[in-house]
């Protein structure tokens, strides 16, 4: 099985993230498009690492090292909620 710790590592910080930038910003839009978009944003900004079993994806720690640290793959996933909101692709009440 083949694993984009990157993934693992955006997936595992993002419910903090999020919850940090919404007390910073009201009316941040929480439908699955607009997650899966910052999701989907955040991992373009991160350089992806692929391991090929179980057990490479369990040094999940080792590999924040690698992506730049856990304050990188943080800072990408606030900037990515940021472009989101500023531009949802879909029309907000």
């Amino acid at each position: 099985m083949v694993v984009n710790c990157t993934e693992i590592a955006v997936r595992e910080l993002f419910p903090e993230a999020l919850k940090s930038y919404q007390q910073r910003v009201n009316n941040i839009c929480t439908c699955q498009r607009c997650l899966d978009d910052i999701v989907a944003l955040a991992l373009n900004y991160l350089p992806p690492h692929y391991v090929g079993s179980e057990r490479g994806s369990i040094i999940t720690s080792v590999d924040y090292q690698r992506l730049g640290g856990r304050t990188e793959v943080f800072a990408r996933i606030c900037q990515a909620i940021k472009v989101v909101y500023e531009n949802p692709r879909h029309h907000i009440e």
